[in-house]
């Protein structure tokens, strides 16, 4: 071979060589890309519209992507499809472990896929194996996934015990579920109510102290449950200005209903209360909230109205309306 030819080749090989990082690289940033966009839109309920910048992110190899269009295809049908678990599958082997949980599940997640649970006990311990190994070293992620792999094993004491690990290690998320899990599940052992009382709001307080927004909301709505207002309403004056859809929702009707309302408000804000409705309905197009803002308008003057109306142009601008769904949701 001319020697000019074989010098070209090598020069031609070293291009490619040293481009195939570049691409990587520009294919992962475009994959991370579209999964945040698929997933605000997936938290903001848009699921018909969230699964195409997802599934186009799992295409290029993102694993969270791959589980999240899993997950709508599997709410979409009530069960596990066969393209779901092509989903689900592809992330369970990039690693996600709540991909691995899905498919280690039985009842009707399993649907037409009859020898869905074929392997269930090897992906829960599998889901186990991978996530343990993080959890110990501290990474609260991890430990949620532990404990939700033993709830799916039906272990539900090793669940709690988890769960309450990563909420002592300061996760905002695993608080809050403490708290839901006291309150609502009825875990954990305690010799009075009285005691459970106080973990639950104890732990509620850590989470809503972090800024996580669905324990600020319950939050004000179990201290106020408690009759202990004037604590209940520190809280509910940071509802409007978290990005939390049912956060929103709550704040615009207590400022609308004031000291007659089930918060008792120290002073009423129809204009601030009604304008919130107003750009809430703007951006998320909700019938529940259209009927709250036309029942109000009912029993408000013009001027106020109109003063809302105003007001409203400039709240929850470009903001995103979130509904914090679990990452291991129903």
């Amino acid at each position: 071979m001319p020697r000019f030819l074989i010098q070209q080749t090598c020069c031609l090989l070293l291009f490619f060589m040293g481009s195939f990082p570049v691409w990587a690289e520009t294919d992962k940033a475009q994959a991370e890309a579209l999964f945040q966009e698929g997933f605000t839109l997936f938290q903001q309920r848009y699921s018909a519209i969230a699964i195409t910048p997802l599934e186009k992110a799992a295409n290029l190899g993102h694993a969270e992507a791959a589980y999240h269009v899993g997950e709508i295809l599997r709410r979409r049908y009530t069960y596990i499809t066969e393209e779901a678990e092509a989903y689900y599958l592809q992330a369970a082997e990039g690693g996600e472990v709540y991909a691995m949980l899905r498919l280690g599940q039985i009842g009707n997640f399993c649907g037409t896929l009859r020898n869905c649970d074929y392997d269930r006990q090897r992906w829960i311990e599998l889901a186990i194996d991978t996530a343990l190994p993080r959890a110990e070293t501290g990474d609260t992620d991890a430990m949620m996934a532990v404990g939700a792999a033993y709830a799916v094993a039906g272990k539900p004491e090793k669940d709690f015990e988890w769960v309450k690990r990563a909420a002592e290690n300061d996760d905002a998320f695993a608080q809050y579920w403490m708290a839901v899990m006291l309150d609502e599940m009825d875990r954990g052992f305690y010799w009075t109510e009285n005691g459970r009382r106080e973990d639950v709001l104890k732990w509620l307080q850590a989470s809503a102290e972090q800024g996580f927004p669905k324990a600020i909301l319950k939050l004000a709505l179990e201290l106020k449950e408690d009759g202990r207002f004037e604590e209940a309403n520190k809280w509910v004056d940071h509802l409007g200005k978290t990005d939390y859809f049912d956060a929103l929702f709550n704040y615009g009707l207590i400022m609308l209903d004031g000291p007659d309302g089930m918060f008792r408000y120290p002073v009423a804000r129809p204009i601030e209360g009604l304008a919130m409705l107003i750009a809430l309905h703007r951006q998320k197009g909700s019938s529940e909230v259209k009927r709250a803002i036309d029942e109000y308008k009912d029993t408000l003057d013009s001027e106020v109205i109109s003063e809302a109306e105003a007001l409203s142009g400039s709240l929850l601008v470009d903001t995103p309306i979130l509904h914090y769904l679990p990452k291991f949701g129903l």
